[in-house]
């Protein structure tokens, strides 16, 4: 959260499900995000989630999207990727400054691009759909993580499975 007095701050309420669909992913995903804090919330009397989205001026983020594929015979899937990647920051708010799309081995570790996203310090925010595409393990992605909060950016998992930084 910013608590520079210069950025406006405006909550919205939906319920869970609404907000799941607004950021296209499943609602499970979206109910993993909520017991973990990644989204902030609250349940009623009756059992519904509502969720209090918070926007504190999503334009100081400069956000790249990163899809990959690993080889050229999914590259159909890679543009789709993308779509949904694209979609998802859209749906939080995120202007997208850039869209990088790699074709590559998860466990190669020459993916230029990546390597090039990964150095852009003017990225402030890179939207992967699955830690996978950055790197082959969890660990390997933590590592990544830690080492982008030290400089005050982050990477966002569509589809996190418990691997958020």
């Amino acid at each position: 959260m910013l608590t520079n007095s210069n950025f406006c701050v405006i909550i919205c309420s939906m319920k869970l499900s609404d907000y799941a669909r607004k950021t296209g992913v499943h609602y499970r995903t979206a109910y993993r995000w909520y017991q973990s804090g990644q989204i902030k919330g609250y349940q009623t009397d009756t059992g519904t989630i509502i969720i209090t989205e918070q926007d504190d001026n999503q334009k100081s983020l400069k956000v790249a999207v990163y899809a990959r594929v690993s080889s050229s015979e999914n590259k159909s899937n890679l543009d789709s990727q993308a779509d949904r990647l694209t979609a998802y920051c859209a749906a939080k708010g995120y202007q997208v400054a850039k869209v990088v799309k790699e074709i590559g081995s998860g466990v190669n570790d020459n993916r230029q691009k990546l390597i090039d996203l990964l150095g852009d310090e003017t990225i402030t925010l890179i939207v992967v759909e699955h830690y996978r595409n950055v790197c082959d393990s969890s660990a390997c992605f933590r590592l990544i993580g830690a080492a982008m909060k030290s400089a005050k950016r982050r990477i966002e998992l569509l589809i996190s499975e418990g691997y958020d930084v």
